[in-house]
């Protein structure tokens, strides 16, 4: 399993490649990637111990645990229009 920030950083750059615009942020103890889409705003919290907390708002707005891989999908799909 990938630490936290190996998989902070492969998230980063599967958006560059994707070439989706994202901002990053310091909150609680986690660095957060914040990414807007047409459907859904997303709050991506990537800690330490490679816990990774995402909140969407849009249609339905949660704290959920996730792994790297499901949140790439989600947000690479809500941004491209899938």
């Amino acid at each position: 399993m990938k630490n936290g920030l190996e998989q902070l950083l492969s998230f980063v750059a599967r958006l560059r490649e994707e070439k989706i615009h994202f901002t990053l942020d310091c909150q609680r103890d986690a660095i957060m990637v914040i990414v807007p889409s047409p459907s859904r705003y997303f709050e991506i919290e990537f800690f330490a111990d490679g816990r990774i907390e995402v909140q969407t708002f849009g249609p339905a707005s949660k704290v959920t645990a996730v792994s790297v891989d499901e949140i790439t999908q989600s947000v690479v799909g809500a941004v491209n229009g899938a």
